[in-house]
Parts: C-alpha cells; sequence; structure tokens
C-alpha cells in the first residue's frame, strides 16, 4: 500500500510536467513562433526534461527501496556513518525550506510571464490556446499557495 502511495504521490508531478514539456515542444517547433523561441522557452524545456528525468529515477530508486525494505535495513544496523549522512541531508532540506520555496516562487513567476509573453504574440497564441490558458492559471494559482506557504508558514 506505501508503495502505492509513493507511485501516485511521483504520478501527478510526473503527468503535470509531461504536459508543460508538451506545450514548450509545440511551441519550440512551430514555424511562426520565431520572434518568442528564444533560449528563454529552451531553458524551461530542458529543465522539464531534467526534472521529468529526476522523478522518475526518484520514482524508480524510491520502489527499489520499499521492495527491498528489509535487506536494506539489514545492511544499515551496523553502519551509522550512512544514517549520520542521511540524517544530515534530511536536516540540510528542513532548515533550508524557506530558500527552495522562494526559488520555486520565482520560476513559478518567470513561467507566468512566459504564458503570459506567449499570449501576447499574434502567432504564437493560437498554438494550444486552451493549454497556455490552463498552465498559465494553474501557475498563477500555485504562485499565490507557494507565497501563501511562505508567509504564513
Amino acid at each position: 500500500m506505501l508503495s502505492l502511495l509513493s507511485v501516485l504521490l511521483f504520478a501527478i508531478p510526473i503527468c503535470l510536467n509531461l504536459i508543460n514539456l508538451k506545450y514548450l515542444y509545440d511551441i519550440k517547433n512551430e514555424s511562426n513562433c520565431k520572434e518568442i523561441n528564444s533560449p528563454y522557452i529552451n531553458v524551461f524545456f530542458d529543465s522539464y526534461l531534467i526534472e521529468l528525468c529526476l522523478l522518475i529515477l526518484s520514482l524508480i530508486i524510491l520502489s527499489y527501496i520499499f521492495h527491498n525494505y528489509i535487506k536494506i535495513m539489514g545492511n544499515l544496523k551496523g553502519t551509522h556513518s550512512r544514517l549520520i549522512l542521511i540524517k544530515t541531508i534530511g536536516d540540510f532540506f528542513k532548515k533550508n525550506t524557506k530558500i527552495f520555496e522562494l526559488f520555486t516562487l520565482l520560476i513559478s513567476g518567470i513561467l507566468i510571464k512566459l504564458y503570459y509573453d506567449i499570449g501576447n504574440e499574434k502567432q504564437c497564441k493560437d498554438v494550444d490556446k486552451y493549454l497556455r490558458l490552463y498552465l498559465f492559471y494553474v501557475q498563477i494559482i500555485a504562485f499565490g499557495l507557494i507565497t501563501y506557504n511562505i508567509i504564513f508558514k
């Protein structure tokens, strides 16, 4: 049951990344969008591709850990240095959550501007119009939620 939940945990970001990749790929390959087709779009396309690969790799590693949990825990009983390293990495992510949230807020703001700029281009705004609007509104909602999380938590 736990492994099913972990698959679902990774399935949503993978699907959202695939949707963003599809839209950015369509914009990159549209012949009428040469003015907006800049390194700006290429950076986001490549970053979404890398993020998708990392999510899939994390899913594979997590499923391996859950599948071989007893064997892995048996190997870790005698090695305290590995546990200290894992605890140190966990503490680093716990202490710096606001930095990661600010970085996510920055990326979300840049994506809002990107989708807004694509919507203002006469040639590009008709490429997957409803997908662009969906992604634009989802990024605005995400921007608001991240801002709320930074301020009030």
